[in-house]
């Protein structure tokens, strides 16, 4: 078959995938026998062709008509027509009831030739400007009556108005699907976004001060709390400590009474050896020493030792006393007959008397082994001493005592004499 004779009237050079917004791609003059069916179109865009009276004629794909057809039909142009369906996106302006805002219009549609030859004969040759020409011819009476801020009521109420009308595109031969989202002009949204913004910050600062107010609360609660807990610690210490101070003061009242106690006892018995030492330190000489000897009987040669030593040492002092008598001549001879007789009864009970370790022949001032002289002086002595009578050499000596704590008293006890004359010549 032979291809067209010459180059289309118009042509889009469209595929499939290109953005129209006039469907028809190609537009040919046709000869009578121009027409070559090889070449024409895709097998999804519809064929309109024009007769010579006026009228058009579609054929939809994939129908084609054959050379002979529009031979005979003397059709004199063809109109490639694609009928895909094409989505559009607009934002139209809309006035509100006052004339310094606009609201704004978001459109989303997707449009399709229905009817090819309808879209060819009403000569469009902008698809979205004729369906947003239609809605905006159709909303702008009815959005005049709102306020810029009324926008949601504004948008239901076109929507309903806008359902109730012919649909868009029906005169064009065109099948419209849309949808309308009405919002307020670029300066109200951003004023309302700086009232948001400052309604959002006194909320956040309303939050965050009640919530500080909270937290104040809960810490100002968990702080007594706290205080609570270390108050009752403090208190159950105190009460610990006190309870341990006075079981010290009590423990320290028991040491205390103890003590004085013990140091009662103590001077209880410091006070029974002191009138036990004093009762027999009183009875002096021989009881001292033999309580001496009783508690400690290893020292019975020291005693002995001891008392004889003692002993001796009473026989030189009453000795020399009775020859100061004897020999002075301070008194007159009747002051001196009693103490002279005295002075004779204790030589007389001297020589009577026995000390232990020495002989009844040695002198009590010399050794033991110097007999002879010891005799010799006593033999001086008696001679220069008057005889004891019968009584005396019986050992009755009148007013005779025996030293304290050695010997003991004679069978007869002479008559007491005068307190003065015995206190003076005691020993």
């Amino acid at each position: 078959m032979p291809d067209f004779r010459r180059p289309p009237d118009w042509d889009q050079s469209a595929d499939r995938h290109t953005s129209l917004i006039d469907p028809v791609i190609t537009v040919r003059q046709l000869s009578r026998f121009g027409f070559a069916r090889k070449s024409l179109t895709r097998i999804d865009h519809a064929l309109v062709f024009s007769t010579s009276k006026g009228g058009y004629e579609a054929y939809l794909p994939p129908l084609r008509p054959s050379r002979g057809e529009v031979a005979a039909k003397r059709y004199t142009s063809v109109y490639e027509v694609d009928m895909g369906v094409h989505p559009h996106q607009a934002e139209i302006p809309l006035p509100s009831d006052n004339d310094a805002f606009e609201f704004i219009a978001a459109v989303d549609l997707s449009w399709q030739v229905l009817a090819p030859a309808d879209f060819v004969r009403s000569g469009h040759r902008n698809v979205p400007a004729l369906l947003l020409g239609e809605l905006q011819q159709a909303a702008r009476s009815l959005t005049r009556r709102f306020a810029i801020h009324d926008s949601a009521r504004a948008e239901r109420q076109l929507l309903h108005a806008l359902s109730g009308q012919a649909p868009l595109g029906t005169a064009a031969g065109l099948q419209v699907l849309w949808t309308l989202r009405l919002r307020r002009d670029q300066q109200n949204i951003d004023h309302q976004r700086r009232l948001k913004a400052i309604d959002h910050n006194a909320a956040e600062q309303i939050r965050t001060e009640q919530q500080g107010v909270a937290y104040d609360i809960e810490l100002d609660r968990r702080t007594r709390r706290q205080d609570a807990l270390q108050a009752g610690r403090a208190t159950e210490y105190g009460r610990l400590d006190h309870e341990l101070a006075l079981q010290r003061q009590v423990w320290q009242q028991e040491q205390d009474q103890l003590r004085a106690r013990h140091e009662a006892d103590l001077r209880q018995l410091e006070a029974e050896k002191i009138a036990f030492y004093q009762e027999y330190l009183e009875q002096g000489g021989v009881v001292a020493w033999a309580m001496h000897l009783a508690k400690n009987p290893q020292d019975s040669r020291l005693v002995v030792d001891s008392m004889r030593e003692d002993q001796l040492r009473l026989i030189l002092a009453e000795l020399e006393l009775a020859r100061e008598l004897l020999s002075g001549d301070s008194a007159e001879d009747y002051e001196l007959e009693e103490p002279k007789r005295r002075a004779l009864d204790v030589i007389s009970k001297i020589f009577g008397q026995h000390i232990p370790g020495i002989s009844r022949n040695q002198s009590p001032s010399q050794p033991a082994h110097s007999n002879e002289e010891s005799g010799t002086e006593a033999a001086s002595d008696q001679a220069t001493t008057p005889t004891p009578t019968p009584t005396e050499q019986t050992g009755t000596f009148p007013g005779w005592q025996p030293p304290p704590g050695y010997g003991s008293s004679p069978s007869a006890s002479p008559p007491q004499r005068d307190g003065d004359e015995q206190g003076n010549l005691a020993p």
